[in-house]
């Protein structure tokens, strides 16, 4: 049986997006499942949060990036987009069997080309991009197609998994909050493995 990692998130996370690198690699060679679950760090109503990385960016961002040898940049906007289109999305592409592309995707998008996955025409040119349909992208989005999905998704992140900051990964018992290493992944996914087969003798 598989190993199975949920990892929240959010696609305006700078951690977020660099948490994902470990994460794949520890997957891929350790044949886990990850399973995907959007997190919104400023859900509608708030007040949008202003672009305000500048102070970490340079402290912390930046160098673990280049440790990770992951290029990104910090987004020339001034305040930073609403995720509720985006997470849409992303149940529209796992319907199709494609929401671990469009996560990296998406994140890429806005971390290395700054473009605004708050708008719709950039979201359905990633979709494109997948061969997702194009037209039945954007107007699922526009018809809001998917907003109780991601709402009952946040409702579960936010009331029975207790999430109150991304990155945030389960992996059985363990919760790893902030950014994981690979070390730590490794460690959390051998664990889970142990008591699985723990479990099988009993």
């Amino acid at each position: 049986m598989k190993a199975h990692a949920e990892f929240y998130f959010d696609f305006v996370c700078p951690l977020c997006f660099l948490a994902t690198k470990p994460l794949r690699e520890v997957s891929q060679e350790q044949k886990a499942e990850i399973e995907w679950k959007p997190f919104e760090l400023c859900p509608e109503p708030a007040q949008q949060i202003e672009d305000s990385l500048e102070k970490s960016w340079d402290q912390f961002i930046a160098p673990l990036a280049q440790q990770l040898h992951v290029e990104m940049k910090m987004p020339d906007m001034s305040a930073v987009p609403r995720t509720h289109l985006a997470h849409e999305g992303f149940h529209f592409a796992k319907k199709h069997g494609q929401e671990s592309a469009y996560v990296d995707a998406v994140f890429k998008a806005y971390w290395e080309d700054e473009k605004d996955i708050g708008q719709i025409e950039i979201l359905a040119e990633i979709a494109d991009s997948l061969h997702l349909d194009k037209e039945i992208f954007t107007l699922i989005l526009t018809e809001r197609t998917f907003e109780q999905v991601h709402k009952d998704s946040l409702a579960h992140a936010y009331e029975d998994a207790h999430i109150t900051e991304v990155p945030t990964l389960k992996i059985g018992s363990h919760v790893l909050q902030g950014f994981a290493s690979k070390e730590s992944i490794e460690k959390a996914l051998l664990h889970e493995h142990s008591a699985k087969l723990e479990d099988r003798e009993k």
